[in-house]
């Protein structure tokens, strides 16, 4: 399967060399039309520090070389980096060896087995979701829903490839010719590559976290005073998603 476990362990531990530890990735704010630090600082300013604090603990899921988690760790008091990826993982270890904040912990690539129960503020995940398969993002919601206090949230970026033409994914199978029509279908996209995004829309999001119990507070593509930076290159969201505070479940019973 294309976005399988295993092949983005190969993709992300083997094959790929971080030429610029992440920061390689400036696609997404260039389709704006803005410099990739502006746009970086309007994801920190937008999804970040809003929901940090000297006492929060937050987790990543596949921080890769760290280029979010060194916008997330002198901000919060206790930062967990959990990856599928040993490379990625020690390549953490010693960019934030300085810190005595941070915890590090190779996981399956589905589940966030050593970060215990309700405890955690915030949760953060960028460049991941948008390469899992339908699946393993299930698994994760699920763990979420374990790992979060009550009234914690969770922004998570994530591939938005029209809902109606899902069911045509398996073109993909068929090479370069079917991956593009695919591409044009569900993208609405002729020209650049797909991203290598996973067969999931914005509405595959809202629909597995609210099974989870999750409560979606909003689902961004656009943001800013004049919605000026953006996830328009792909179609990607971030959907930011909250465990309903005990009040809330108590009246929902």
């Amino acid at each position: 399967m294309r976005n399988s476990i295993d092949n983005n362990f190969r993709k992300w531990n083997d094959d790929y060399d971080w030429p610029k530890d992440g920061d390689e990735w400036d696609g997404q704010a260039r389709f704006s039309g803005q410099p990739y630090e502006a746009w970086k600082d309007s994801m920190v300013a937008t999804f970040l520090a809003p929901n940090l604090s000297p006492e929060s603990v937050v987790l990543e899921i596949a921080p890769g070389h760290g280029r979010w988690s060194n916008e997330i760790v002198d901000r919060c008091g206790r930062l967990i980096l959990v990856d599928l990826s040993p490379n990625c993982i020690e390549f953490c270890q010693r960019r934030f060896a300085s810190h005595d904040n941070v915890v590090y912990l190779v996981n399956d690539g589905q589940s966030l087995q050593g970060v215990a129960d309700v405890s955690v503020d915030f949760v953060w995940s960028y460049d991941a979701f948008v390469h899992m398969g339908t699946d393993v993002i299930d698994r994760y919601l699920r763990e979420l829903r374990r790992v979060l206090k009550p009234g914690g949230k969770a922004s998570i970026h994530h591939a938005g490839r029209k809902h109606g033409f899902l069911w045509l994914g398996f073109l993909r199978d068929f090479g370069a010719l079917g991956t593009n029509i695919y591409k044009a279908l569900s993208m609405g996209k002729i020209a650049d590559d797909d991203g290598w995004r996973s067969n999931v829309s914005q509405r595959t999001i809202r629909q597995l976290a609210t099974h989870h119990g999750l409560r979606v507070r909003d689902q961004l593509q656009t943001w800013g005073k004049n919605n000026e930076f953006g996830l328009e290159r792909y179609g990607d969201f971030v959907t930011t998603l909250i465990h309903p505070p005990r009040t809330e479940n108590k009246l929902s019973r």
